[in-house]
C-alpha cells in the first residue's frame, strides 16, 4: 500500500487480494470504514482504500488455536440450528401425512361422484322416455283436434252448401 495513490479505486475483489482477505471482508469493512464507494462502468461496485488501512483479518488469513484467533462467523456460513430443522422435518412428516389423508378421502369422494353420476344418468333415460311418450301423446291429441278445426276453417257458405 506503500506508494499507491489514493485515488485508486479497486472492485472488492481486487481490494480483497490487495490486502490478503476476501471480497465480502473488505466490502464489510469499507461499510464500517466508510471508505468512500461508487460504481463503476462496468456495474460493479468500486472502493477507494485509506492509505492507513490495515490488513483485514479474515479466519482464513488466521489458522485455528493460534494466538488471537477468534471463532468468526461470516454471512456466507449460517449456522445449523438443530432443533429448529428438527421441528420443520416434523412438520413436513405431519404435512405428507395430511396430504396422504387428503389423497384417500378425494379418492373415497370420486367413487360416490361416480356412482351418483352413473344413478343419476340412469334417471335422466328414463326421462327422456317419459318425456317422449307425453309428446307422442300431445301429438296424438293435436292431430284429433286438428280434423274439427279444418272443418270450421271452411267459410260458412262452403258449410252449408255442403
Amino acid at each position: 500500500m506503500e506508494g499507491e495513490p489514493p485515488s485508486d479505486w479497486l472492485t472488492y475483489r481486487e481490494a480483497g487480494e490487495r490486502l490478503g482477505s476476501t471480497a465480502e471482508a473488505v466490502r464489510y469493512r469499507a461499510l464500517r470504514g466508510k471508505w468512500p464507494r461508487r460504481r463503476g462502468n462496468d456495474g460493479r461496485a468500486r472502493v477507494q482504500i485509506p492509505e492507513d488501512a490495515p490488513p483485514v483479518r479474515t479466519p482464513s488469513a488466521c489458522p485455528v488455536g493460534a494466538p488471537g484467533a477468534q471463532d468468526v462467523r461470516t454471512p456466507s456460513a449460517p449456522r445449523s440450528d438443530q432443533a429448529l430443522v428438527h421441528a420443520l422435518e416434523s412438520h413436513i412428516k405431519t404435512l405428507q401425512a395430511d396430504c396422504e389423508a387428503l389423497k384417500e378421502q378425494l379418492a373415497v369422494e370420486r367413487t360416490a361422484f361416480a356412482d351418483k353420476e352413473a344413478a343419476l344418468a340412469g334417471d335422466l333415460a328414463a326421462e327422456r322416455a317419459r318425456t317422449s311418450e307425453a309428446i307422442e301423446a300431445f301429438a296424438a291429441i293435436a292431430a284429433r283436434l286438428d280434423a274439427p278445426a279444418a272443418a270450421r276453417s271452411r267459410p260458412w257458405w262452403r258449410r252449408l252448401a255442403g
